[in-house]
């Protein structure tokens, strides 16, 4: 089961051929964008929000946009503000805190460049 959560105001779109694994969650408060061709593995968590805020201050909201042609694999956790590039691929388990590059292998926690992934043609 894939569950999706989209507050008020918030902008949440899908390019074409997206798949979403089962068990994927989304939750957007700001905005959410998932280019073409984008694969989400087992489990991903994309969040463009901290849900809450510490003490008195307010929950931190920053959009999240994952380019075409990205593969995230199972179990991948992306927070608030980041960008994952074209073309980029982030290994299972990673926990995506900064915004990788295009064409790029990614994997960790939190999430480092590890190697550039040749373009295809």
């Amino acid at each position: 089961m894939v569950e999706i959560s989209c507050a008020r105001g918030g902008r949440l779109s899908f390019g074409n051929n997206v798949f979403l694994n089962q068990g994927v969650r989304i939750a957007c408060s700001r905005e959410i964008s998932i280019g073409n061709n984008a694969l989400i593995g087992d489990e991903t968590v994309i969040l463009d929000n901290d849900y809450h805020g510490i003490a008195n201050s307010p929950a931190k909201a920053e959009p999240v946009r994952i380019e075409a042609d990205v593969w995230l694999g199972t179990r991948v956790i992306i927070l608030r503000g980041v960008t994952i590039g074209r073309g980029s691929v982030v290994g299972a388990g990673a926990v995506v805190t900064r915004s990788i590059p295009p064409y790029t292998f990614a994997a960790g926690v939190p999430a480092q460049v590890i190697k550039s992934l040749q373009r295809s043609a």
